[in-house]
């Protein structure tokens, strides 16, 4: 059942704030769960105080954090959406790399082995193909790395939520 929200304001009356089913949306406005209660009188879910109200200071930090969240999320993304290698699109996350390397430490030069992509559609590898793919995986975990310090410097240097709103985050290359 989706429980819907109101600020008691004692100034302004009740100010509907939206519809929420989970304690993160109560986090995320200030509140817990438990905070809630329904009114006998019109079946609404009525939060039971008021939600914290934020200096111009403190919303400015609340969005810097938010999007350093939003960052983060995009950048993992980015760090697991693989690499494509003659055709075969292959993980690119940290066991892969580690995988790999084992692998190309026990090979010799002539050994031949199937590697497997995220669709598991196989691809028989030399040594030299197990490089290359670590090789790729290297160049995009380098590149989000340093797009991830450039976009967070950023964040740190903005000065008001506009600019913050201003910032572009993108790990395509």
């Amino acid at each position: 059942m989706i429980k819907y929200c109101f600020i008691k304001d004692e100034e302004s009356g009740l100010v509907q704030l939206g519809a929420g089913c989970s304690d993160e949306y109560y986090e995320a406005i200030g509140m817990k769960q438990r905070d809630v209660e329904q009114s006998e009188k019109d079946y609404q879910w009525y939060l039971t105080e008021k939600c914290p109200h934020y200096t111009e200071e403190e919303k400015f930090e609340i969005a810097k954090q938010n999007k350093i969240a939003e960052n983060d999320e995009i950048r993992d993304t980015a760090l697991l959406s693989g690499v494509l290698y003659q055709n075969v699109l292959f993980d690119s996350d940290t066991d892969q790399k580690v995988n790999l390397l084992a692998t190309v430490n026990m090979m010799s030069d002539e050994d031949t082995i199937t590697w497997y992509g995220m669709d598991n559609k196989g691809l028989l590898c030399t040594k030299s193909d197990l490089m290359a793919i670590g090789g790729l995986i290297t160049e995009l975990h380098s590149y989000c790395w340093g797009m991830n310090a450039y976009i967070k410097e950023q964040i740190a240097n903005a000065g008001s939520i506009e600019e913050l709103e201003q910032i572009k985050i993108s790990y395509e290359q």
